[in-house]
């Protein structure tokens, strides 16, 4: 099985840098997760692949979410990337979910299926504030509303291609950093140089090519560092124990009136569908505080 990776590079002679990535076994986890209609799939993966892209140069341990929520078919489509200590090779872990009506047309694009909606980026570090950029969805397509986001709430022009196709899954993505350099007509030049030439970028080459030969075949005149692969990988955080403290939070009383009407408390997460279950004996522990958890009863699939 292939390794889901991310390669990202800069040029060393324009204030200008990009990532690449593949995400093939990533997404088919993801979407193994749910039966999404394929429309809201098609979403669902993009976003996937934008957290991975946006994480990328993160420099904080935390999390990127990108959410897609409206008054549409789809309610809500939100995809999340951890990050582990930044600025390392530590994989990058990434989870997903959508909320969406019974019936969902196939066919509907981007608006269609949102409706009236914005695009939420929001930033959560370990430690320190968070952040959230909200915009309306203006755009046709989910890679050309971020790329306004970026424009308008960073002021960093931004090109992005989410690709899937089958099992295939892939993300491109370079940005113009602030410039170094006193001229600003000479920077305006290399940006509207290599966005030209990422511009020929066709869906198959982004999803059949690995990274090295891609970024030869659109860069080999250009002076471009790569830097080390990062791997990617589709991982659900939930455990016992968070679920342990989500039950201690409904308090004893509540906690206590679903057990004497149901035998037993689970808690489902809504991500990857995995439950775990608590009993009164289990439940009891919990709310006295000189036990510990129990960390070994049914987790259910």
């Amino acid at each position: 099985m292939a390794q889901d990776l991310m390669r990202g590079f800069m040029f060393n002679n324009m204030d200008i840098r990009g990532v690449h990535i593949g995400l093939n076994e990533s997404v088919q986890t993801l979407l193994q997760q749910h039966s999404y209609p394929s429309a809201v799939s098609s979403i669902l993966s993009q976003l996937f692949i934008a957290s991975a892209l946006l994480s990328a140069n993160l420099k904080l341990q935390g999390r990127l979410s990108v959410q897609v929520r409206g008054d549409g078919p789809l309610e809500y489509a939100m995809a999340e990337c951890r990050v582990e200590q930044p600025g390392t090779l530590e994989p990058l872990s990434l989870k997903g979910l959508a909320r969406h009506a019974d019936t969902v047309d196939d066919n509907l694009d981007l608006h269609g299926l949102v409706g009236k909606g914005q695009l939420v980026i929001t930033i959560e570090p370990d430690e320190g504030q968070r952040y959230q950029g909200i915009v309306g969805l203006d755009h046709e397509t989910l890679a050309e509303c971020l790329e306004g986001y970026f424009y308008q709430s960073e002021q960093l022009p931004t090109h992005l291609q989410l690709e899937m196709h089958g099992e295939q899954a892939a993300g491109f993505m370079v940005q113009r950093l602030p410039t170094s350099v006193s001229d600003e007509a000479q920077a305006d030049e290399d940006w509207e140089l290599v966005h030209a030439l990422v511009a020929t970028l066709s869906k198959e080459e982004l999803l059949d090519l690995p990274a090295e030969q891609l970024l030869h075949r659109l860069f080999h005149e250009h002076d471009v560092q790569v830097f080390a692969q990062r791997p990617v990988c589709y991982q659900c955080d939930c455990s016992r124990e968070r679920s342990a403290h989500a039950i201690i939070a409904l308090g004893q009383a509540e906690v206590d009136a679903v057990l004497a009407e149901l035998g037993r408390l689970v808690i489902d997460c809504q991500f990857c569908t995995t439950q775990y279950a608590f009993d009164k004996v289990d439940c009891h522990l919990l709310f006295n505080p000189t036990s510990s958890v129990p960390t070994t009863q049914d987790t259910l699939h």
